[in-house]
């Protein structure tokens, strides 16, 4: 992949297309393996990197989820949304 002023052109990039509109958390996978998104909408989307596809959507917030960060065993995931909650998702079945 070759950037120059913020442009990036090549190979070597991936993109996850799932969100209706904008992303504004990411996290990896302690593993690696897979990434965590988050953004308007309130969902938090699952993603196996390795292949590029989604693999679960977590719903349950009433509007955007502004962060996402994974526990360090790889088992719970957190996002936290403008809605004022933090939701604590399983996803240990979910995973690949």
């Amino acid at each position: 992949m070759r950037c120059v002023s913020g442009s990036c052109s090549g190979s070597g990039s991936t993109v996850l297309k799932g969100h209706a509109s904008s992303v504004y958390s990411v996290a990896w996978s302690p593993d690696g393996r897979q990434l965590a998104s988050g953004g308007v909408g309130g969902a938090v989307h699952l993603w196996d990197v390795a292949r590029g596809v989604g693999v679960a959507t977590l719903e349950g917030h009433q509007f955007y989820v502004c962060s996402v960060a994974w526990s360090p065993d790889g088992r719970q995931l957190a996002s936290g949304s403008r809605d004022q909650t933090v939701r604590l998702w399983e996803v240990v079945n979910v995973r690949n």
